[in-house]
């Protein structure tokens, strides 16, 4: 039985803050006893005519004025609670504590990778990073919630055609993110992070008036931040480093951070790309982002053949995702991953593990030719043979054996499955990760479905009938083969 994952706490129990008293009661300081006698001879000095009445006056003044002192000040510290806070005046109420606002929630948008890319047309995008054999783009969504989405797209090309003969790697990254926090709400979120980021990008610039303020000759260098007139605020950085000059446009529109960055450099002629042409760049792709998050977008539809795949209908109770990212180069895939766990109930504070982990559909589209999918199904089967009969493979840290490949029939028109563990030759103390590889050949594509976690056990740990969550293989074919049953369907 496989030793158990670490065991995850509740939250500690709520320490309820001391109730003070009151204020205190109301002490009247009592009246002093009067001024002792005026001083007789012997006392005073020799006295004079009309001078005892005046020194009993001082007298009767100062006594009245130290009392009264003494009575204000015994006041103040008898009228203070045990919670150290002055007492308020008697017949008066105490103010009700400040409550922290809550800010109006605000429905964040939808968006996906997809969409990020459409946002910039391809006559402007070419221009920048035109179409090419060694390059493509890819586009990517995190498994988004009502209160936190993101996505990401990204054009790249290897060799690209600068002109004039040259040829230069070439980047062009978009990401847009927002994030609802209670209770200061997705604006506050947004203004805080985009002034915590522009002060960390500020710390790092290390080059001022075209020269480096650091003393160092090696490392990456930033430049000055420039302020820009995108969205509600905005600025730019410029920076060169191994991959080549950027500039990088940040922007905050609304709940929205924004950034985009392009650059690279080039592979004959001058080493980097001119700077002002690259920050003209990044801000005309800047503008059309800005503008397209500035939009009440429509309701997004399905992504592609992941979309409306129930997850958690094969295997637990509970599926997020999927988090989405295709890749449209000369070979096209289409990968999403769902996290996916049982549900432990428990009480504050006690101990439990819950079973689950992390499945992936990856779909490859290798089009036609001799070296198209059939050739690709088949390599990979003869593979995991090989690494099987040399008893697996790894480095000096991990190790993954592989288990025999088993065909599977009624997926596709061939389909396999590889059970495998990998081991961390560092820690003899961890189980195996076990995942399971489902391979299915389906015209001009190959499929693979893999899942890596547990399927059995988990709960309390003070429970008696308590196992340790494990790695069920016969459970997780099933469940996977029903899921892959069910995506193949979407597909046709």
């Amino acid at each position: 039985m496989s030793a158990p994952y670490p065991p995850q706490r509740g939250p500690d129990a709520r320490a309820w803050p001391p109730g003070g008293p009151g204020p205190g009661p109301d002490v009247r300081w009592p009246p002093g006893p009067g001024p002792g006698p005026a001083p007789g001879p012997g006392h005073g000095g020799p006295r004079r005519k009309g001078s005892g009445p005046l020194i009993v006056v001082l007298v009767i003044v100062l006594g009245v004025a130290l009392i009264g002192g003494l009575g204000a000040a015994a006041w103040l510290y008898l009228s203070r609670d045990e919670a150290g806070q002055s007492a308020n005046p008697p017949g008066t109420r105490r103010s009700a504590p400040v409550k922290t606002p809550v800010a109006a929630p605000v429905k964040l948008r939808a968006v996906t990778g997809d969409q990020l890319c459409a946002a910039v047309p391809d006559q402007v995008r070419r221009s920048l990073v035109a179409d090419a054999r060694y390059g493509g783009r890819t586009a990517a969504t995190p498994a988004a919630s009502a209160t936190d989405k993101r996505a990401t797209c990204v054009w790249t090309n290897n060799k690209m055609d600068v002109g004039g003969g040259v040829l230069g790697y070439r980047n062009l990254s978009i990401t847009v993110a927002a994030r609802d926090t209670p209770p200061r709400g997705a604006l506050a979120d947004a203004q805080d992070r985009f002034t915590k980021n522009r002060e960390a990008h500020e710390r790092r610039v290390n080059v001022r008036d075209g020269r480096r303020a650091d003393g160092r000759s090696t490392g990456s260098a930033f430049g000055e931040l420039k302020e820009l007139s995108y969205g509600e605020a905005s600025y730019s950085q410029t920076s060169i480093g191994r991959t080549g000059l950027h500039a990088v446009v940040y922007v905050r529109q609304g709940p929205w951070l924004i950034e985009v960055g392009y650059g690279g450099d080039n592979r004959s002629g001058a080493k980097y790309p001119g700077g002002d042409e690259t920050r003209a760049a990044a801000g005309k792709i800047a503008a059309l982002v800005t503008a397209e998050m500035a939009k009440d977008a429509a309701k997004v539809k399905d992504a592609g053949p992941c979309g409306g795949l129930r997850i958690e209908a094969a295997f637990f109770p509970e599926a997020e995702g999927p988090s989405i990212r295709t890749d449209d180069g000369r070979i096209k895939s289409t990968a999403c991953t769902w996290a996916i766990r049982a549900a432990v109930e428990h009480e504050p504070g006690q101990e439990f593990t819950a079973r689950g982990g992390e499945l992936t559909i990856r779909v490859v589209d290798w089009g036609g030719g001799s070296s198209g999918s059939a050739f690709q199904f088949d390599r990979d089967a003869k593979k995991y043979d090989r690494y099987r009969a040399k008893g697996g493979i790894g480095s000096d840290r991990y190790h993954t054996a592989y288990e025999p490949r088993q065909a599977l029939g009624g997926l596709g028109q061939r389909a396999f499955a590889v059970v495998s563990g990998t081991s961390a030759l560092y820690d003899k103390s961890e189980p195996p990760r076990k995942e399971l590889l489902i391979e299915i050949l389906d015209g001009d594509r190959t499929i693979e479905v893999t899942f890596r976690g547990t399927t059995t056990g988990g709960g309390l740990l003070d429970d008696p009938g308590y196992r340790a969550p494990e790695f069920d293989a016969s459970f997780a074919r099933e469940a996977m083969t029903k899921v892959a049953g069910d995506f193949l369907k979407r597909l046709h």
